[in-house]
């Protein structure tokens, strides 16, 4: 008897504050690079505004968790206990929670669209370039990407970035997009899709079976936010070298 699953819709707001010495590491780590980033971003006509939520909005609300659905499993034990004469199977129910991160998925993808509509969609060549670099992407990653149960979802940091990289310098260079728009919604939105999208609906459901599963939600150590930051960052210093 396999294991049976049911998935429901279910609208709710979980507060997550994982308070560590790796996280007070971190944060203690990014800080002058957020004040950096914030002040070239200010420097090259980016409203203040919109740097401030690039740099310190994701950060910030990195601790709140916007749940979607709930999946229930009913999995039964493997040995049966028998009383003459009716066999009777013993059944544990266990619950996972699927959840948005507010920091690490809904402000990404509000600000990419954004950058999208105001800087990449007045070229069709440059859009087109884009949309074919963000397939491309999603989907190395998303073969990239394991899930080890009780976990989540784990990547090579190193892989968005550096896809990130290469494809922002081709377009900049051969297109001349623009580098903050092309970066930013490349990294946030590829590693989005490839490493929690496309898993979730599939693979996280089937794997998990219990607990919380979050769409960016590893805070300040997520892979979309890492990525995010490392492509203001890229894309900061094309501007103030070139």
């Amino acid at each position: 008897m396999s294991t049976r699953y049911d998935v429901k819709p279910r609208l709710g707001i979980r507060f997550s504050l994982p308070m560590s010495i790796l996280l007070f590491i971190g944060l203690l780590v990014i800080s002058p690079l957020l004040l950096f980033i914030f002040l070239v971003l200010v420097s090259i006509g980016i409203q203040p505004l919109l740097a401030l939520t690039l740099t310190l909005g994701s950060l910030l609300t990195s601790y709140v968790n916007i749940m979607i659905a709930e999946v229930t499993y009913y999995m039964p034990f493997t040995d049966l206990i028998k009383f003459f004469p009716i066999p009777i199977i013993i059944q544990r129910v266990d619950k996972l929670f699927l959840e948005v991160n507010v920091g690490g998925a809904v402000i990404p993808i509000v600000i990419s669209i954004y950058l999208i509509t105001e800087y990449l969609t007045k070229s069709i060549v440059v859009i087109v370039a884009f949309a074919a670099s963000l397939a491309i992407s999603s989907l190395i990653i998303w073969q990239s990407s394991r899930i080890i149960p009780n976990i989540g979802i784990t990547l090579p940091t190193s892989l968005p970035v550096l896809l990130t990289l290469i494809f922002t310098l081709i377009a900049t260079t051969l297109l001349h997009a623009n580098p903050l728009a092309f970066s930013y919604s490349l990294g946030s939105l590829s590693t989005l899709l490839g490493a929690d999208i496309l898993n979730v609906g599939g693979r996280v459901i089937r794997t998990m079976r219990g607990g919380y599963v979050s769409i960016g939600g590893a805070g300040v150590f997520d892979g979309i936010y890492i990525t995010s930051l490392m492509s203001l960052i890229l894309a900061s210093l094309y501007r103030v070298l070139l």
